[in-house]
């Protein structure tokens, strides 16, 4: 089939490499619809927020928070449906979870933020930069989902019906197969569960709602950075290209032996490639 979404999940993982200790604070914000968003904060200085992607949540940043807080003031969304945020009834749509990621931001209080989204939180970020540039100071795009697909759907099924899928979909997001322990892929299937209603709405609703960026990425007109694990097979390294081709004056940076979730397999590399990208403003 052809003009497929190129629409992976980022999956909460988390490694036992730690740089430094960082005081993380687990925090909630109420948005203007009345929902719970809880978040991760650490640090001071520039604002990064670090937007997960589909069946995922905060957690999957928890390591490169403890570098990025070297530098900025680090949030770490669950968005509405995940983690420990409220999960209402709603189709999840991206366009549902861009309005609530553009609510976070006003709530947070800063004149303007640096958005990192990974999979499908760097669809739902790069969304917020086209319709609200005067918020956003800088784009990172990691991984990213939002680019058609002409080569068909892909055999990793995105909302694991067992615990045998949900051990493939976690393979398949590692360059470093060591990653998927039996731990992770026992804690995943659990969390999973609490999950599957907010995973399936998105994905039904992508039969309807579908704002494809292909066609936007010229009107990207905020500074882009495209960070891209050199072995993702989820999304490959093409889509990176074409992400960068498309972003007026983007730069790539394409981090060796890391897949899908480069920011947990490598995030000493993906700290320095954030870090040499964001200064203050």
């Amino acid at each position: 089939m052809k003009k497929l979404v190129l629409f992976f999940a980022a999956v909460a993982a988390l490694t036992a490499c730690s740089p430094a200790k960082v005081e993380m604070r687990s925090k909630g914000v109420v948005l203007k619809d009345n929902i719970v968003v809880h978040y991760l904060e650490a640090g001071q200085g520039p604002v990064l927020v670090l937007v997960h992607g589909l069946g995922s949540s905060s957690e999957v940043w928890r390591d490169s928070i403890r570098y990025l807080a070297r530098g900025y003031r680090v949030v770490a969304i669950d968005l509405p449906g995940y983690g420990k945020s409220d999960k209402p009834r709603s189709d999840y749509s991206i366009e549902y979870h861009a309005a609530a990621l553009n609510d976070f931001i006003d709530a947070l209080g800063a004149d303007k933020v640096a958005l990192v989204g990974n999979s499908m939180g760097g669809w739902v970020s790069a969304i917020i930069a086209l319709n609200h540039p005067e918020k956003v100071s800088h784009l990172i795009l990691v991984d990213s989902a939002g680019l058609r697909r002409d080569t068909g759907a892909s055999a990793v099924n995105l909302n694991p019906a067992t615990k045998e899928e949900m051990r493939t979909l976690l393979l398949s997001l590692f360059a470093d197969k060591a990653f998927v322990t039996e731990k992770l892929v026992n804690d995943q299937w659990e969390y999973r569960k609490d999950i599957r209603h907010s995973v399936k709405a998105t994905l039904e609703s992508l039969k309807t709602k579908l704002p494809l960026l292909d066609d936007r990425l010229k009107n990207i007109k905020v500074p882009t950075l495209i960070i891209w694990g050199g072995e993702d097979t989820l999304t490959p390294l093409a889509y990176a290209e074409r992400f960068a081709k498309g972003v007026p004056g983007s730069k790539l940076v394409v981090i060796d032996h890391a897949g899908h979730l480069p920011q947990i397999e490598k995030p000493e590399a993906f700290y320095r490639a954030v870090k040499g990208f964001v200064r203050s403003w």
